[in-house]
C-alpha cells in the first residue's frame, strides 16, 4: 500500500503518480496509463492506492500495476494492525509514566535540539554518567520499532536499526531489565503483523536484471529484536533467559534467495555457533527436530522450497565441521548425527561423503562406534546419490570406514572397495591422459627447438 502525494498529468511519457510507502525507502511512480493504473477515475492526493510488480530503475522505484484500496484488501491485516495500535498505545502510556517524568521533557528536548544528533549520541549518553531517567529515553529511541509507536521528542528516524548491539553489554542490571521489557513488548506486538514471505521483485538498470524481495514493514526490527534476543541469552539470568527465549526465531525473519544464499534457518545456525549456554543450544536443537518431523508428516509445509527444515538442519550441523573444535559437547553433536541418519530419512543428501574423516574423528572412541557404523551404511547404502570415491578426502573416509567395519559387514565392504578401485582406475587413467599430453606437449616444444 502507498499514499498519492502528487498527479503528474502532463508528464514528458505521459501522466503519473508519485506515492510513497512506509515499506520503501523514498518514493515510487506509477503511469496512469490503462495497462499500468486498473481504474476509470485517477487517484487523488492522499488516496492510499494499491500497488505491485514494483521494479527499481535508475530513477527510483516505479510499480507496473496499481488500483484503488478496496474494503476488501487485507481487512484481517487493517483489523490486526488497528488492534495492535490500541494496544500499543497503552503499553507506550505506561511506559511513559512510569519511566518518561513530564518535568524531564524541557531539557531533554534542549540536548536534542542542541546539534544534529544521530544513534551514535544515543550510545554515547548510555556511556555518561546522566540520570537513568534520560538513559531509558534513549534506549526506548535505539529499540521502538517505528515512529507511531514513539512518545519521545526526537528529530531522526526510529526504526532503521542500523546500529549495533553492542549498547546492550554496557548497560547495568535495571536498564538491562528494562531493555528486556521493551524487546518483548515490542516483539510480541509487531510479530503477528509481519508478512515473512514478501513477493515484490525488483529489477535493475544498465541491462542487468537483480531478482530481490522487498522486506515487509516491521523486517528489521524483529530481525534486530532476534538478534538481541540471542545476546540476552549471555547477559540475563536464567529465569529471564526463560522468558526471552521463547520469543527467538530459529527461522529467518523473512524469506529471500539470492545467487549467494537464501532464507533459512541461519539464526539456528549462528546460536549454535555462539556462546551461548548450551542449555538453549540443546532446546533449540528440539525444536528444529520437532519442525523436521511436522514437515515429514505433513502437518506443516516450509516457507519456500528451499527452507526445507532437514536440509537446512544437515548442512548446519555439518558446517559445524569446519572449524578447529565443536562449538558445543561431542554428545550434542553425536546426537545430531545419529538423529540425521535415523529411519525415515533415506534417500536424502544429508552425510556429504567428504565428512566422514572428520565425524569418524570427532566420534572416535568406542562409546560411539555404534553411530559410526550407522553413518557408514547410511552414507553408502541411504544417501540421495550413489556413493563414490572422487576425491583424497573421499579416499580416507572410504578407508575408514572399510578398515573399521569391512571385516563384519561383508556388503558393506564390497560397495566401499568397489567405489575405491574405480577410483583408482579413473586415477590412473586420468593420470595416463596427463602423461601423454605432456609428451605430446614436449615433441612440439622439441621441433621448435
Amino acid at each position: 500500500m502507498a499514499v498519492v502525494q502528487k498527479v503528474i498529468r502532463e508528464g514528458k511519457h505521459g501522466p503519473f503518480v508519485v506515492a510513497t510507502s512506509d515499506q520503501l525507502d523514498g518514493s515510487v511512480t506509477f503511469s496512469l496509463e490503462p495497462t499500468v493504473w486498473e481504474e476509470k477515475d485517477w487517484p487523488e492526493e492522499g488516496m492510499i492506492v494499491l500497488l505491485e510488480k514494483l521494479r527499481l530503475k535508475n530513477a527510483g522505484w516505479r510499480a507496473k500495476k496499481g488500483r484503488f484500496l478496496k474494503p476488501s484488501d487485507e481487512q484481517t491485516e487493517i483489523r490486526k494492525e488497528q488492534d495492535m495500535l490500541k494496544k500499543a498505545k497503552v503499553i507506550i502510556e505506561g511506559f511513559r509514566n512510569k519511566w518518561f517524568p513530564a518535568g524531564d521533557d524541557k531539557v531533554w528536548k534542549q540536548w536534542v535540539e542542541y546539534k544534529r544528533r544521530d544513534t551514535r549520541d544515543l550510545t554515547e549518553l548510555l556511556k555518561s554518567d546522566v540520570r537513568d531517567d534520560f538513559k531509558r529515553r534513549a534506549i526506548f529511541l535505539l529499540l521502538v520499532p517505528a515512529a507511531e509507536f514513539n512518545p519521545i521528542y526526537w528529530t531522526e528516524k526510529v526504526g532503521k536499526f542500523y546500529h549495533s548491539l553492542d549498547f546492550l553489554n554496557i548497560l547495568t542490571p535495571d536498564l538491562l531489565n528494562y531493555a528486556t521489557d521493551l524487546i518483548v513488548e515490542f516483539d510480541v506486538m509487531i510479530k503477528p503483523m509481519h508478512n515473512d514471505k514478501p513477493e515484490n521483485h525488483v529489477q535493475g538498470g544498465c541491462g542487468v536484471t537483480v531478482f530481490m524481495s522487498v522486506p515487509d514493514k516491521y523486517h528489521n526490527a524483529l530481525y534486530f529484536y532476534n538478534n538481541c534476543i540471542m545476546l540476552l541469552l549471555t547477559l540475563l539470568s536464567e529465569e529471564q533467559c526463560k522468558r526471552v527465549f521463547p520469543l527467538l526465531s530459529l527461522r529467518d525473519i523473512s524469506t529471500y534467495w539470492n545467487m549467494d544464499n537464501a532464507s533459512g534457518y541461519n539464526p539456528f545456525q549462528k546460536l549454535l555457533c555462539s556462546n551461548v549456554d548450551e542449555q538453549w543450544k540443546r532446546q533449540a536443537d528440539a525444536t528444529m527436530r520437532q519442525i523436521i518431523k511436522d514437515e515429514l508428516s505433513n502437518k506443516i509445509k516450509p516457507r519456500k522450497k528451499w527452507e526445507d527444515a532437514l536440509k537446512c538442519y544437515a548442512e548446519i550441523i555439518q558446517l559445524q565441521l569446519y572449524g578447529e573444535k565443536l562449538p558445543y559437547n561431542i554428545e550434542l553433536f553425536s546426537d545430531q548425527i545419529k538423529f540425521l541418519i535415523s529411519e525415515g530419512h533415506d534417500g536424502r543428501e544429508l552425510i556429504n561423503e567428504w565428512h566422514i574423516p572428520k565425524i569418524f574423528q570427532i566420534l572416535s572412541t568406542d562409546d560411539y562406534k555404534e553411530i559410526r557404523y550407522l553413518v557408514a551404511k547410511f552414507v553408502v547404502f541411504n544417501n540421495k546419490s550413489v556413493f563414490k570415491v572422487w576425491s583424497e578426502d573421499t579416499l580416507q573416509g572410504a578407508k575408514m570406514m572399510l578398515d573399521e567395519f569391512g571385516q563384519n559387514d561383508q556388503k558393506l565392504a564390497q560397495r566401499i572397495q568397489a567405489a575405491i578401485d574405480d577410483y583408482k582406475k579413473q586415477s590412473a587413467k586420468n593420470q595416463n591422459e596427463q602423461t601423454n599430453a605432456k609428451k605430446d606437449e614436449d615433441d612440439i616444444i622439441n621441433k621448435m627447438k
